[in-house]
């Protein structure tokens, strides 16, 4: 049996960002056998060493494994030879799997689970690439770093593209036959810690006491807001999509739609002053959230669209919120997530027991809470370390 080996640069092909696969090619008996080890420009490969040059990055990892790889191949071609093994065996084709084709695996299994809030982070991701059609097997570093560059192109900040990194990096793990390598753990992009920005309690009054028109959309944004704050930084979503019904007896009664847990919170006399405004006016007990499901739809659809209404309730309610600081003399970045960073602030002034304030604010767990706390302790004392140095 006539077997021979040989590592080379395949110019014939080329991927999307110029390089050319390295490969192994065997040839038993006449007939010619690839596999892909790496990639690489032609520039940087050293065609008489068979190595890519030094000057690339990584040069010794990438060409240790190179040389990990053509030792495999002897050995293989070894006990083809010697009888042992079928060619067959060594080269069995593994099913070809591309990154559109993961998302759309990745798209039916979401469904499937009934995740409609991960799905169409999902489809966003993969209308955002252009780069779809290569093997998942053989995403890389440099892939990545295409990938990164694109989405800043777009106008991604570096926290989204940082958490879009992990759910592409989870889709290689469920589909890739490689799993996920070690540089692909390691890829990563440098993020800045964002200040959890909150209102004091002037501040908070300042927007109370605003004088507003009665009926308007400005006004029931304000008070949708305070009672954000009132209702133990209730998430935004939970209390837009609130009926009239759900206050009763003095209390009110939701599931978290983040954590599905069944809440009951006493309502304090400011509170209850607003429902009593607001109840029976419209379906819900704010005049924002107008989605009703679609009998012609699936359970998942419907899902999806109430999910895409909130958002664009939230994305209009903030907008109104910017214009009501300016109104309050407020400068800060007032959007209604900041009316959960203020009633923590608020419980964390009058209750020192972490174990009342996760369940205040609803947190899932111990760790996560305390780290939520630090961080707005964090921030309160470099503001005030900056006010101190500024006079």
């Amino acid at each position: 049996m006539q077997i021979s080996l040989k590592l080379l640069l395949y110019t014939h092909k080329e991927y999307s960002d110029g390089s050319n696969p390295v490969m192994l090619q065997y040839i038993i008996s006449g007939k010619v056998k690839r596999k892909v080890i790496t990639r690489c420009h032609a520039n940087d490969w050293d065609d008489k060493n068979k190595r890519v040059k030094s000057r690339v990055e990584n040069s010794a990892r990438i060409n240790a494994f190179i040389a990990e790889e053509y030792s495999k191949a002897e050995k293989d071609l070894y006990e083809i030879k010697s009888g042992n093994v079928r060619s067959s065996q060594v080269f069995r084709k593994k099913d070809l799997i591309t990154l559109a084709d993961a998302f759309k695996l990745e798209l039916a299994r979401l469904e499937k689970d009934f995740k409609y809030g991960y799905y169409d982070k999902i489809l966003a991701i993969q209308k955002q690439l252009s780069d779809v059609a290569v093997d998942i097997a053989d995403i890389d570093e440099r892939w990545f770093e295409n990938m990164i560059s694109e989405m800043e192109e777009r106008g991604n900040t570096a926290n989204t593209i940082k958490k879009k990194i992990k759910l592409i990096r989870g889709m290689i793990l469920r589909y890739s036959h490689k799993g996920v390598s070690k540089e692909i753990k390691e890829v990563s992009i440098k993020t800045t810690k964002t200040v959890k920005q909150k209102l004091t309690s002037e501040e908070l009054a300042a927007i109370e006491n605003l004088p507003m028109e009665e009926g308007h959309l400005m006004t029931a944004t304000r008070d949708l807001f305070v009672m954000q704050v009132y209702l133990r930084g209730i998430r935004v979503g939970d209390l837009l999509q609130a009926y009239a019904a759900d206050f009763k007896d003095g209390s009110f009664s939701y599931v978290d739609e983040k954590t599905g847990k069944l809440a009951t919170i006493r309502l304090i006399p400011r509170a209850q002053a607003i429902v009593d405004i607001y109840a029976g006016k419209t379906q819900r007990l704010f005049p924002f959230f107008e989605w009703a499901p679609d009998k012609k739809l699936s359970k998942f659809e419907n899902n999806r669209l109430r999910l895409k209404h909130k958002e664009t309730c939230t994305t209009i309610i903030n907008r109104f919120l910017k214009v009501i600081a300016g109104m309050a003399g407020i400068k800060k970045p007032v959007s209604s997530h900041i009316a959960r960073h203020t009633f923590a602030r608020m419980a964390i002034d009058k209750i020192n027991n972490p174990m009342v304030t996760m369940e205040l604010l609803g947190h899932s767990s111990l760790a996560v809470h305390q780290q939520y706390l630090n961080d707005i302790r964090k921030d309160d004392q470099l503001n005030q370390a900056a006010d101190d140095i500024f006079g």
